[in-house]
Order: C-alpha cells, then sequence, then structure tokens
C-alpha cells in the first residue's frame, strides 16, 4: 500500500461512518443537481495539494509589485497551474486552473501589451467554455473574453461572447454586465469610423500637501481633453484623458495620505482613455477644483479642518502598470446583490477575560472597543449592514459565534481578538484563517483562543481532517480576505508608528471560524503581553487606527472580490 492510500485509508478509519455519509451525501447533490463529473466528489488529495500550491503562487505574485514586474515569475504562476491540468485533467482543480490561467495571461497581456498573451487568454477562457459548460466561472470568462474583443474592435466576437452568456448562463452573475455592453453603440453599429486626435504625452505628476490644499500637478505637453466624475463608497474623483497617454517613468500609483488625499492612481489600458484617480479621505465633501494654465493641468482639494506640514514628492522613473476599475460605480458585490451584511465578533466577553496585560490591558474590552469603532465605519462611511455577535461584556459561546452570521446570511465573518504569549518580547500583527495550523505559534495561538473547546479536537490529524472538510471557495476566498486587511493593518500602521511588525497571514484550528459558511478570519491586532505594544492597546488613537485599518481591508475585500479561484 502506498503513501496516499495509506492517508486515505487513515482518515477514513478516523473518521468512520461520518466521513461515509458525507461523500454519499455530496455525491447525491452532484446527481440531482446535474453537475457535471469533474464537479462531483473527488477523491483525490494530490490534485487538491497540487493546485493549493498552484494558488498559493498565485497570491503572492499578485500581492507583490515587485514579483509582477518580471515576466518569469508570471511564466512560473502560469507553469504551476498547466502541471494541475497535464496530471490532473477533467478535475475540478483542472477546471479552477483553466480559468486561472486566462487570468493569468488577461493581466500580464494588460501590463506588456503583447498580442501572444491576449490570444492565449481568449484561449483558455475558450477551452472553459467549450470543456466546461456547466461551471458556475464559465460565464465570468466569456465576459472577459467579450471585454478583450472589444478592446481588439472584434466587435463581432464580443457580441457572440456577451450573447452567450444570456443565452446560457440567465442567472449568472455578469448577466447585467453583458447586457449592459450589449447595449453599447459599439456593437450596435457595424463598423464605426474615428479620428483620433494627436496623442498628448502626461509628462510629469507632482503633488503638493499644504496646511490650506493638497495641490496635484500634472504636466503635459500639447492641449489634452478630459472629463472628471466623483464617485462615493470610497470618496474618489477620476480623470479621464481621451487623447493622452502616461510617460514610461510614470507609476502606477503615488501614496499622499496627508488626510485629503490617500493615494494617486494612474492607469494605461490600450483602447480605454488614460486615466487618473484621486482616492480621498474620510469622504471629504468639498468641492475638487480644476483649472489649466499653459502646459499644465492644476488639481485643488481644499482644507478640511486639519493642519497639515508641506510636502513635494515626484513620480520615481519607473513604470508599473496595474488594473484599475473600468468605472467608479458600485463594485460587483454592491450592484449584484443586496446590501454586503458583514458580521464583527469581538473576542472573548464576560466570564471569558482572555488575555491579560502588561498595562492592566483586558484583552476581551479591548476587543469590543475596537470592533464597536470598525462597525460605526462600515456603516457610515461604507453603508454595509453590520452585525455584531456581541454588543457589551456577555459571554457568548464560540460554537454560537459562528451560528450568528449563518443565520444572518453574512458575506464576511471577522473575529478580532489580541494576542498574548510567554515570551514578553513577542510582539506583532497577525491575520488568520481556517486551516490546520502551519507551524507552532499559530497552534498555540489558536489553542489559547480557543480554549477549553481545543480538546475535542484530540492530535494535528484530526484537525487536518476537520479543515479538509470545509469548502474550498471558502478557504479561497478566507486566505484572500485575510491577505488584503494583513496588508492595509500593517501598511497603515508602520506608517503611523515605528515598530510594527508584520507577522503576515497565516492559518489556525480556529473553532470561531469552523461552523461559519462565509470567507472568515481572525485577526490578532498586538500582544497585550508586550510591554511597548500592550501600551499602545491602551491608546484611543491607536485603537482608532486599527479600526480604520481592518475596516478598510474589509471594504478593500467586498469592492475589489473576483470570482473565487
Amino acid at each position: 500500500m502506498g503513501p496516499d492510500n495509506l492517508k486515505a485509508c487513515t482518515e477514513k478509519t478516523l473518521l468512520g461512518p461520518r466521513w461515509l455519509c458525507m461523500a454519499f451525501a455530496l455525491c447525491l447533490a452532484a446527481a440531482f443537481t446535474g453537475a457535471p463529473a469533474w464537479a462531483k466528489l473527488d477523491s483525490s488529495a494530490s490534485s487538491q495539494k497540487l493546485y493549493t500550491l498552484a494558488k498559493k503562487e498565485y497570491q503572492n505574485l499578485l500581492y507583490s509589485r515587485n514579483k509582477m514586474k518580471y515576466r518569469k515569475n508570471w511564466e512560473y504562476a502560469i507553469a504551476r497551474f498547466q502541471l494541475v491540468l497535464q496530471k490532473y485533467p477533467k478535475t475540478r482543480e483542472s477546471y479552477k486552473s483553466v480559468f486561472t490561467l486566462g487570468r493569468l495571461y488577461h493581466k500580464l497581456g494588460k501590463r506588456t501589451g503583447r498580442s501572444s498573451d491576449i490570444d492565449k487568454a481568449l484561449a483558455y477562457y475558450h477551452q472553459l467554455d467549450k470543456e466546461y459548460p456547466a461551471g458556475w466561472l464559465t460565464d465570468d470568462a466569456l465576459y472577459y473574453a467579450g471585454q478583450l474583443y472589444v478592446n481588439r474592435k472584434s466587435y463581432a466576437e464580443a457580441r457572440a461572447a456577451f450573447q452567450k452568456i444570456l443565452a446560457h448562463y440567465p442567472k449568472g452573475d455578469f448577466v447585467p454586465n453583458a447586457r449592459q455592453r450589449l447595449k453599447s453603440k459599439v456593437l450596435q453599429e457595424k463598423k464605426k469610423i474615428s479620428v483620433r486626435p494627436p496623442t498628448v504625452i502626461l509628462k510629469d505628476l507632482t503633488f503638493v500637501s499644504g496646511v490650506k490644499e493638497t495641490r496635484v500637478v500634472l504636466r503635459v505637453d500639447g492641449p489634452i481633453k478630459y472629463s472628471k466624475k466623483r464617485l462615493g463608497n470610497p470618496d474618489r474623483v477620476y480623470f479621464d484623458f481621451q487623447n493622452a497617454r502616461w510617460d514610461e517613468h510614470i507609476p502606477d500609483n503615488i501614496s499622499v495620505e496627508d488626510g485629503r488625499v490617500e493615494q494617486l492612481r494612474m492607469t494605461d489600458v490600450k483602447g480605454s482613455p488614460s486615466r487618473l484617480v484621486l482616492d480621498l479621505d474620510d469622504q471629504a465633501k468639498q468641492k475638487v477644483a480644476v483649472r489649466v494654465s499653459k502646459n499644465q493641468l492644476i488639481i485643488v482639494v481644499p482644507h478640511h479642518k486639519e493642519k497639515f506640514v508641506a510636502v513635494k514628492a515626484k513620480s520615481p522613473k519607473k513604470k508599473s502598470t496595474i488594473r484599475v476599475a473600468k468605472n467608479g460605480t458600485a463594485s460587483k458585490a454592491q450592484a449584484n446583490r443586496r446590501t454586503p451584511v458583514v458580521v464583527l465578533d469581538a473576542g472573548h466577553g464576560g466570564k471569558d477575560f482572555g488575555a491579560q496585560g502588561a498595562h492592566g490591558v483586558s484583552e476581551k474590552d479591548l476587543n469590543l472597543q475596537i470592533s464597536k469603532q470598525v462597525q460605526k465605519i462600515l456603516r457610515k462611511r461604507y453603508h454595509y449592514k453590520v452585525i455584531m455577535t456581541r454588543k457589551n461584556d456577555t459571554f457568548i459561546e464560540l460554537k454560537d459565534r459562528g451560528k450568528i452570521a449563518n443565520t444572518h446570511n453574512a458575506d464576511l465573518f471577522v473575529s478580532i481578538h489580541a494576542n498574548a504569549a510567554k515570551r514578553k518580547s513577542a510582539k506583532g500583527i497577525e491575520t488568520y484563517y481556517l486551516g490546520s495550523g502551519s507551524n507552532e505559534e499559530a497552534r498555540e495561538t489558536a489553542e489559547r483562543e480557543n480554549g477549553d473547546l481545543v480538546h475535542s479536537v484530540a492530535d494535528n490529524a484530526v484537525q487536518e481532517i476537520l479543515a479538509s472538510l470545509i469548502s474550498t471557495t471558502k478557504i479561497n476566498d478566507s486566505s484572500r480576505l485575510a491577505a488584503i486587511v494583513q496588508k492595509r493593518l500593517h501598511k497603515t500602521m508602520s506608517k503611523k508608528y515605528s515598530g510594527i511588525h508584520n507577522l503576515g497571514v497565516k492559518e489556525g484550528p480556529f473553532f470561531v471560524l469552523h461552523d461559519t459558511n462565509m470567507p472568515s478570519i481572525l485577526v490578532e491586532v498586538g500582544f497585550v503581553t508586550n510591554r511597548r505594544e500592550g501600551q499602545h492597546l491602551k491608546n484611543k488613537i491607536y485603537q482608532k487606527w486599527l479600526a480604520e485599518s481592518i475596516a478598510r481591508g474589509i471594504h478593500d475585500y467586498l469592492e475589489e472580490m473576483a470570482p473565487s479561484i
């Protein structure tokens, strides 16, 4: 008996009749819902492991601006998914791999401008439609293919792709987008003749943060035609330049963060106007003024209450194109369904004090204070529906917290905690999603947060089996949510305070995450047992920035959410 067979046999022995019942139920569900053969229960753990490794490589690529600069890193991620296709064709993992390969070549083609990359993206999108027509990602692939055809001015192919979505996927989440595309003039007319004005170069971009205003100055080498629009949730202003393109040295974004403007984002996408986006802080209600002076476009964001030190920053001489939203309308989560529902779980409470800090910090109180601030931001700024598992110093069983999220059909579950360790020098921020525990520190953290319940799971083998029963999609989305929140936490806190340690994203066997049906994470905002970090955690302003970071991370995930891979 080989090692894989031995492992499968061991898992069946550990789970006994429960495993058999679940397998039978899954097979029945696939049969009665008419799911394709590849979507039925796949007993091959090897394909899942190989896909998981490929997915991690994909995430590492997209979350590293430096990695995305080099083609070899893209090709390495592509090779990982191609290996899944080669070794395990017609599995659920191969289906997701085909879609992801299309997305990888799609994103790479936008960055490089190579038509060969776009050709490969289209080939994978059409392979998904041809070989896996009943899949939940196939309508997404057709829509992306249609977009690429529009960019290439292959309007007949674009119409065919969008029409197929309406005909074959009437309940798909891209139906409204496809219908809107088909109404556009460019797809309704057989030929469209246009005379393009001379291309103007957007040569230089600077900003000055003064006491009364933030001024953004854009230098150009000729007359420009532009349109301006302001959008909310989050508050931003964008400018589309119909006859211009960015100079090669202009970066994809410039951080400002002066209390009025959070950052500047620039994009050049072939076939679309060049765009400048000003992400505004705190939903500033002031009017953004614009004027043209000689060969300059000057944008002024006026003062609102706070004072700032004057700073001038020039864009670095490197180019790195990023994908910016095609329009500033509400996110996919907001446009295609109800208002997102977020459940916030303030860890511990009542008789369960949680960790006790060096400065008299009680974890249960700290968790509640931060959770309430996150709730306020999500409701008032982003207009999400927010449910608290506890609103005061109440004890709630771990097993009941996930049920609250399931009852409210929540989109996200975020549990907020503070960390502790025997080693007083331990410090840092980390974010967890459900898993077996990748290292000893993760398992120790889970054991402390789980309390007495941890003893109901006897050993690591059973923990791994429990984790393997959770929906792959939930785990994928949870890891992505964790990465986005952790990135926002570390970026914001390290700019506001020195010595912030990034412990990263980890998986762990947390019971509070186990019974939820939606993407779920647990955030450890710092160590109350560390003297310096504990002192910070007592500070109301520090708590405010933690809450701000978590809320923005949640919003970033919902705003930028794409189909799970």
